[in-house]
C-alpha cells in the first residue's frame, strides 16, 4: 500500500487537512518537517507489516499542533519538541499520556562553526515561532562566540525542511537544520541549545481506531527505531 506525502512548505492548514482525507487512509499521521523522510521510511514498513493504510501530513510542530486543536483529522502527532504534545494532553486533544519516540540532532551545514561569527556568511533556519529546530538554532546563534555575526543576512523557512531546502538551492551558505535532513552537516552540541526531544501523542479522535495504538506500538519495536537511528536520531 502507498502512504500519502504532502509536504506542506507553505504550512497550509487546508492542504494538511486535505492530505489527510485521502480515499481508504485507514490512519491518518501528522508529522513535523524534519522527521518527514523517516517517517516515510516507517510508514512503508508499518504498512507491509500491519496491512495499514496510512497518510502523512507534514509541516512545523506549531502549525500541527493548532491543525490538532482545531479538530484536524489526525489519529497521531509526531512533533519536534515535547511541549505540543503535551499542551493537546492537557486540553483534552489527545487520549493517553504524551510518549518519546526520537531525540534529535541540530547539524550546522555549507561551512564550519567559526563561519557563524561572518557577517558574510547567510544563514538559513526554521521559523522559530513555529519550528523547534528554529528555536534551537536562535539559541546557537545568540552565542557569544558568534556574536560578530548578529548582521548576517537570516532567512526563515516555514519549516526546518524549507530551511534546508533555500540552503540547498544556494540561497543561503550556512543552515541550522535538522541531521537527520543533512548527515553531512557538523553536529551541534546539545547543549548549546534546548532540547530536542521529540514527542508524539495519540490524538482524541483516534480512541476508536485500534490502528492508531498499533502503530505507536510499532514505533517501539526493534525495525522501527533501527530506521530511526539510521536517520541520525539518538533512542529516548
Amino acid at each position: 500500500m502507498a502512504s500519502l506525502i504532502l509536504v506542506a512548505l507553505a504550512d497550509s492548514a487546508a492542504n494538511s487537512v486535505r492530505a489527510s482525507e485521502s480515499v481508504g487512509t485507514s490512519l491518518r499521521i501528522a508529522v513535523s518537517a524534519n522527521f518527514a523522510g523517516t517517517a516515510e521510511r516507517l510508514i512503508r514498513d508499518f504498512e507491509h507489516v500491519s496491512n495499514v493504510e496510512a497518510s502523512l501530513s507534514i509541516a512545523s510542530t506549531g502549525v500541527l499542533v493548532t491543525q490538532a486543536s482545531m479538530g484536524a483529522p489526525f489519529d497521531v502527532l509526531l512533533a519536534a519538541d515535547v511541549a505540543g504534545p503535551a499542551r493537546l494532553a492537557q486540553h483534552n486533544s489527545a487520549t493517553g499520556a504524551p510518549f518519546c519516540y526520537a531525540r534529535g540532532k541540530l547539524a550546522l551545514v555549507g561551512g564550519q562553526l567559526a563561519d557563524l561569527a561572518d557577517n558574510r556568511h547567510s544563514v538559513a533556519i526554521a521559523n522559530p515561532t513555529t519550528a523547534p529546530y528554529g528555536r534551537a538554532a536562535v539559541e546557537v546563534l545568540r552565542r557569544s562566540e558568534f556574536s560578530g555575526g548578529s548582521a548576517r543576512k537570516l532567512v526563515r523557512g516555514n519549516n526546518v525542511l524549507q530551511a534546508y531546502q533555500y540552503w540547498q538551492s544556494g540561497n543561503t551558505r550556512l543552515a541550522l537544520v535538522a541531521l537527520s535532513l543533512a548527515p553531512e552537516g557538523r553536529v551541534i552540541p546539545a547543549e548549546w541549545h534546548q532540547s530536542l526531544q521529540q514527542d508524539g501523542v495519540i490524538l482524541g479522535r483516534a480512541a476508536a481506531n485500534p490502528n492508531a495504538v498499533e502503530f505507536v506500538n510499532y514505533l517501539r519495536s526493534d525495525p522501527a527505531q533501527s530506521i530511526i537511528a539510521a536517520a541520525g536520531y539518538d533512542p529516548c
